[in-house]
């Protein structure tokens, strides 16, 4: 069996998903759900599921996690964690769960979400501090501790797959811009694509902040209002604390998703709007990330338009202008998540990285998505897109 939890981020559904469409046992054990994002039956058992002949009281409590991991213990062949660790990372025997795990015969694949691996002062990337400065100031004060736990997992976990999380990292052992990965028969693409350019008609601009501060939210709306003092038809669409769902069934009716200008890298939101053929707009320009991950991986073939706080205004502008761009962009994201963000995709990571530390076989998962390299990256068409190193080329001025 494959269990992936212990905190709700809605990629343990998805991952979990691909896996037992796969033929695999796979389930998700968590021990809480964020009724104003996800839905309670997005995942399959909770801890208070292990612990009901326990009742409510505070001893149900304190064996919930207990409970949880002899669950695992009794279960699992591969368990997925975040550096916070599983059930019992919470725990005054964290430090134990590894070598528990171990003697029951459980391989351990460690994922980052962002939380439990930030260690601020080893963010090369300042804007990006600053920005985890404004919404989530209590991790700097717990940088030891969450130093501790990554470096304890860094050396007891089977493979550790970092994708973005790279600042201050010593170990990944797959070298991938993003693990996340989403239904793409559940998200429906856009079937056609508007010809508006802000005179002719409006264009609509989707943005979705958990934390405004650190999607820089504030500069969304500062552009958006510019354009509009222009006189271009330009109506934003801010998503906060609704259910992934009600966001989901809505992406295909807008033109544009502005997904974060701060962080340096792309997330799930930018993963949703390619899948429903939107024009991206998210930062890259972290260049420690950047190359790293052209050179080893496919951000390449990515067509998310980089934009930073300072050019999210010119790039508004021209998408609005350009709605032949906005169907280029739209139509190769949803190719390039098809390819690299899909089921399929993940089925391919997770069962290369099985057959390494569950059968002992000797596949090199450092290059497993390298351009030159990768068997999988050949197995599709390279997605083609109008974009140079995410970046517009010369010439790409609205068209009149």
């Amino acid at each position: 069996m494959l269990v992936w939890g212990p905190d709700p981020i809605i990629n343990n559904k998805y991952w979990s998903r691909a896996m037992q469409l796969a033929g695999w046992d796979s389930r998700t054990l968590m021990s809480t759900y964020y009724p104003t994002i996800n839905r309670r039956e997005d995942y399959d058992l909770y801890y208070e599921d292990l612990t009901r002949g326990l009742g409510t009281g505070r001893l149900a409590k304190i064996l919930a996690p207990i409970c949880a991991h002899l669950y695992i213990a009794r279960n699992a062949a591969v368990i997925h964690i975040p550096f916070s660790g599983g059930p019992l990372g919470r725990t005054a025997i964290w430090r134990l769960e590894s070598f528990l795990y171990r003697l029951a015969g459980v391989k351990i694949v460690v994922i980052p979400y962002g939380a439990d691996a930030h260690m601020y002062s080893r963010i090369t990337n300042t804007s990006m501090r600053n920005a985890l400065l404004i919404d989530y100031p209590l991790a700097a004060r717990q940088e030891p501790q969450i130093r501790e736990h990554v470096e304890y997992w860094n050396r007891n976990a089977h493979c550790v797959i970092c994708g973005p999380v790279v600042h201050g990292m010593g170990r990944w052992d797959v070298t991938v811009p993003s693990v996340l990965c989403v239904d793409v028969d559940g998200i429906a693409p856009k079937t056609s694509y508007s010809t508006a350019d802000g005179r002719s008609g409006c264009v609509v601009v989707a943005h979705a902040p958990n934390h405004r501060g650190f999607k820089g939210t504030e500069y969304v709306i500062a552009a958006v209002e510019k354009l509009r003092a222009e006189g271009l038809k330009v109506e934003l669409r801010l998503f906060e604390k609704v259910q992934n769902r009600e966001l989901l069934d809505a992406l295909s009716r807008f033109d544009i998703l502005v997904e974060q200008l701060i962080a340096g890298a792309y997330a799930l939101s930018a993963i949703e709007g390619m899948a429903a053929g939107l024009a991206v707009l998210s930062n890259l320009e972290d260049e420690a990330r950047s190359i790293l991950f052209r050179r080893y991986a496919f951000l390449d073939e990515c067509p998310v338009l980089s934009t930073t706080p300072e050019t999210v205004e010119d790039h508004l502008r021209v998408l609005v202008t350009s709605p032949w761009l906005r169907e280029a962009l739209g139509r190769a994201g949803r190719k390039y998540i098809e390819k690299y963000h899909s089921f399929d995709m993940a089925q391919y990571l997770f069962g290369t990285v099985y057959r390494r530390i569950v059968e002992g076989e000797a596949v090199d998962l450092m290059n497993l998505f390298h351009p030159l390299k990768s068997s999988y990256n050949r197995q599709k068409p390279r997605v083609q897109h109008p974009l140079i190193e995410n970046r517009l080329p010369p010439g790409s001025a609205p068209q009149c």
